[in-house]
């Protein structure tokens, strides 16, 4: 699959810029609210560190890989559990914000990452075959 990592990470960062937007156009609208939209807002911002992250391990793993040399640690779960974790500490106890809007906010990037993989896949297939090299 040729999908490129940094235009992938651009799109991701449009989409979250589209969320945080979103959370402010309700801070104003619905200021009763301004717990849920504060959390969703700040996990948003969480699950983009988090994608950060995991792009650079990524990134990290291939050049290795690609060196020859073979990667001594994984994906970087738990530093990535840590960053959430900060999120929701900073949304609850620092900002008073709620919990779940936080969490909803920590998963809404990844599943929209998801998406995205699976739209890009199915736009591959339907294109040409690669087995076909097009010569007459």
């Amino acid at each position: 699959m040729n999908v490129d990592l940094p235009a992938m990470l651009r799109r991701l960062t449009r989409i979250t810029f589209f969320f945080l937007s979103i959370g402010c156009i309700g801070f104003a609208v619905w200021p009763d609210y301004k717990p849920y939209f504060g959390g969703f807002m700040i996990g948003v911002i969480g699950g983009l560190i988090g994608s950060f992250h995991l792009a650079w391990k990524v990134s990290r793993i291939g050049d290795l890989a690609a060196a020859g040399r073979k990667s001594r640690s994984g994906l970087g779960f738990l530093s990535r559990a840590a960053i959430g974790v900060l999120a929701a500490l900073v949304s609850v106890e620092g900002l008073h914000f709620n919990l779940a809007a936080t969490a909803a906010g920590i998963l809404a990037l990844p599943l929209v990452t998801l998406l995205l993989g699976l739209l890009s896949s199915r736009r591959l297939r339907e294109r040409q075959s690669a087995d076909e090299r097009g010569e007459k």
